[in-house]
């Protein structure tokens, strides 16, 4: 059972409805408009006592580090902004920076903005991934030293990262948390219908749709743009139809009991359990798509502590 708080801010997604393709169609919204209508919002970020923050251009894509003044570890945390491939970086990801940095025993932390679609498709985002992430080791940062951190079109960007990394035979980082990554374009997911009427992001309360009304809902929205003319069933496009190993790092991954893309987080997990790499599941009944990131409910401080402590015994400081 959800609290209030969870409750209260389920209703205010379920009423903004700027991604909901059926409200948008409705509406006449521009999804493009709606996403990046924050962005303007805090731009000015107080940085903690004993902090710094600088921002720096690698390549083109704006990158910003957050790190500790004095002793800091040598750890680091690689964050990747979710957004549907539309929206670039907003000020809430930076709200997160201490509490990162503390978990890793005083790491860096590191967001970037990849290019996003309309004006970008697919594989630019996952271009700049690998210009920063090179750049990063090019400065000395070991991958064994690096946790990704992952939401949503974020989330699907760091198993991107991952699969290009073991395609180049390149060295993966020690672990990833992933927050209700969007891996599956062919909404062929069970929740996809099944939770369409009780998700406060993407269904509509009371609804019960067919799998084929869903996934033709779906596969004509603005959402999925940034896919440019690639196939749906591409494994980097839909990593759902990925083949793991065992090289792959460990995982955790959280999501909503309510939100249509569960099913994509679950068969991620069962997929590289079944290659023999330690993954976890964390699913918090009644929440909706990452709702951890927010900070503002008892369910979201229940699993940011949850992604806190992983990164704590992952990289070696768990109590």
């Amino acid at each position: 059972m959800a609290s209030i708080r969870g409750k209260i801010f389920s209703a205010v997604a379920r009423a903004a409805g700027n991604v909901n393709p059926m409200i948008v169609e409705k509406k006449h919204k521009n999804v493009v408009k709606d996403l990046r209508s924050m962005e303007p919002l805090f731009r000015h970020y107080i940085v903690p006592i004993g902090y710094r923050f600088k921002k720096e251009n690698v390549d083109g894509v704006p990158v910003e580090i957050f790190s500790k003044k004095k002793n800091p570890s040598e750890n680091v945390v690689f964050v990747v902004h979710g957004g549907a491939y539309i929206s670039r970086m907003m000020f809430y990801y930076r709200l997160l920076n201490l509490r990162y940095s503390k978990a890793s025993g005083g790491g860096t932390v590191i967001h970037f903005d990849y290019r996003c679609a309309p004006e970008a498709t697919y594989p630019a985002a996952l271009e700049d991934t690998m210009k920063v992430w090179s750049r990063m080791l090019d400065k000395g940062v070991k991958p064994e030293n690096v946790i990704v951190v992952g939401d949503s079109a974020g989330g699907h960007l760091s198993v991107n990262l991952m699969m290009k990394l073991h395609d180049l035979g390149m060295k993966q980082p020690r672990a990833a948390i992933l927050m209700s990554p969007w891996l599956d374009m062919t909404a062929s997911g069970e929740t996809y219908v099944g939770n369409y009427k009780v998700d406060p992001v993407f269904g509509i309360k009371g609804q019960t749709p067919s799998a084929e009304e869903v996934k033709k809902m779906l596969m004509t929205s603005d959402l999925y743009m940034w896919l440019g003319d690639h196939d749906r069933r591409d494994p980097y496009i839909s990593p759902v139809y990925a083949e793991f190993d065992d090289t792959y790092p460990e995982l955790l991954v959280t999501a909503g009991g309510n939100e249509m893309l569960l099913s994509d987080a679950r068969t991620l997990v069962d997929r590289f359990r079944r290659a023999g790499v330690e993954a976890r599941l964390y699913v918090a009944e009644g929440m909706f798509h990452v709702f951890n990131i927010y900070q503002f409910f008892p369910e979201s401080r229940r699993a940011l502590k949850e992604m806190s402590s992983y990164i704590r015994e992952k990289f070696g400081y768990a109590k």
